[in-house]
């Protein structure tokens, strides 16, 4: 189907709201034949839309309406009923959709039901295979996606031992006493927050379930990088730590207004642009979105509890006189730092890789990366301060610190009450592996390998700390 055709079947799959206007229509086509085609629509504050995918063939794919709450009184429908309107949805767009797929779970969201159809073999769903379908209480389907499988995958003859695997587990396994960010939407915790815990290594077991090889796991980018950590001097005596607004920290000027400001949950995210910029041509496709999106823009995420910038980034290409070496660049993020992330020397720790140049040459910024502790060799997982400086103009360009108030840091326990040996203990107690269906990323098609992959014995779901203070297991949420 050309665009035309594909345009006028998106407008017949809902009902787009008087006030909405076309977002986006972008239009793919691979050397292969397939492709995919893209049309969405928004208000005029951006904060609701409607966006319908299609293969190049016209099969809906996916379906996103974000629309506010609307208040109505009618009842809402119980879960048996969403489940109809969902399959009448499915076999409208996919006939025979239920003589391959079968209802695998329903999950209660927020503000609607979710329904999975599966593609089973040996009763377990093939991963990103099926659909899954979202419906609002009025029985409205809000959310639609779709994923055809090519291969159906061979099953092995032969199955590895769970005792082989465990025994295997017991001989690698190794605890890293570490503080990580805990989010009980993810986490098995009932209040979010740093905590002192062990992390297993490998943190992801994942096994093929015909021979002993470890597979799917995560490669740290110290494994191939050599790093040196530098500890970090205090500020100069008699240093002033200035106390600056928002806008004096990142470098706002007055000919600059905001352009969009949303709610991000703990954050606020702010963008500005000068207020007399305008697009060059009304451009619907991906890359026009990103221009209107991104284009002479500054963005940046604020903390709402501290009112702190938490990251900022320039997208406006700032020109100087300047030559600024390596060093000079970095005396130049220690005073940003001094005034962004108070006692930063107390915390942080210059990266230095010996096989990279952390210099951006295309845009002439010298990059820094500083990992965190709490101040007595304790890592904190998945954090580093990001900090890129313009080597012709002295100015920040680019900000990413800590995603949480480094004062928090305080409050948590340096020394652990359970020892490695004890989490080791637990863990293993906790320990055990159950199959699944995983893509097969080593190869080119689209197939798939049978694998064992952790878990917990208990919940079923994947074991990620022990606590250090505790020995309480915390796994993922089944989400």
């Amino acid at each position: 189907m050309d665009k035309d055709e594909l345009r006028k079947r998106a407008l017949s799959v809902t009902t787009i709201p008087n006030h909405f206007h076309p977002f986006i229509e972008e239009y793919f086509e691979g050397e292969n034949g397939e492709g995919e085609a893209m049309f969405s629509w928004t208000n005029k504050k951006e904060d609701e839309g409607i966006s319908i995918n299609f293969d190049l063939a016209g099969n809906l794919t996916r379906l996103s309406i974000d629309l506010h709450d609307k208040h109505t009184d009618k009842i809402s429908l119980n879960a048996e009923e969403r489940k109809k309107q969902a399959e009448q949805f499915l076999l409208t767009y996919y006939p025979n959709a239920l003589e391959e797929l079968t209802f695998y779970e329903m999950k209660i969201l927020d503000n609607a039901y979710r329904f999975h159809y599966e593609l089973l073999v040996m009763d377990m769903p093939l991963m990103s295979s099926g659909a899954l379908i979202d419906v609002d209480p009025e029985g409205n389907i809000v959310q639609f996606s779709y994923e055809a499988t090519k291969q159906i995958p061979e099953i092995p003859t032969t199955l590895i031992s769970k005792e082989k695997l465990i025994e295997q587990v017991k001989q690698k396994l190794n605890f890293d006493l570490i503080i990580s960010n805990l989010y009980s939407s993810i986490h098995s915790v009932t209040e979010d927050g740093l905590r002192l815990v062990y992390e297993p290594e490998p943190s992801f077991m994942n096994y093929k379930a015909s021979e002993l090889i470890p597979t799917l796991s995560i490669i740290h980018d110290d494994d191939d990088i050599s790093e040196t950590h530098i500890p970090l001097a205090p500020p100069k005596h008699g240093a002033i730590q200035k106390d600056l607004s928002v806008n004096e920290l990142i470098g706002i000027t007055e000919q600059m207004e905001i352009i969009r400001e949303v709610d991000m949950g703990e954050e606020t995210g702010i963008v500005w642009r000068d207020r007399n910029w305008k697009m060059a041509e009304q451009d619907l496709s991906i890359d026009g979105f990103f221009k209107r999106q991104t284009e002479d823009t500054v963005k940046a995420f604020v903390s709402k509890e501290t009112g702190k910038v938490r990251s900022f980034m320039w997208f406006i290409e700032r020109r100087g006189n300047l030559n600024l070496s390596r060093e000079e660049c970095l005396q130049k993020v220690l005073e940003f730092l001094q005034m962004s992330f108070p006692y930063y020397h107390q915390y942080l720790q210059l990266i230095e890789r010996e096989t990279e140049d952390e210099m951006d040459e295309a845009t002439k910024k010298e990059v820094f990366t500083f990992n965190l502790h709490n101040g007595h060799g304790v890592k904190i997982l998945l954090e580093l301060v990001i900090v890129a400086v313009n080597r012709e103009t002295g100015q920040i360009d680019h900000y990413s610190g800590p995603s949480f108030d480094p004062k928090q840091l305080s409050k948590v326990p340096t020394e652990p009450e359970i020892s490695s040996k004890q989490a080791k203990e637990i863990f293993l107690k906790h320990l055990d592996f159950e199959l699944a269906w995983h893509r097969d990323y080593d190869v080119e098609t689209d197939s798939y390998i049978l694998v064992y992959q952790a878990c917990d014995l208990y919940s079923r779901t994947p074991i990620r700390y022990i606590d250090g203070m505790t020995g309480a297991v915390i796994t993922a949420e089944d989400n």
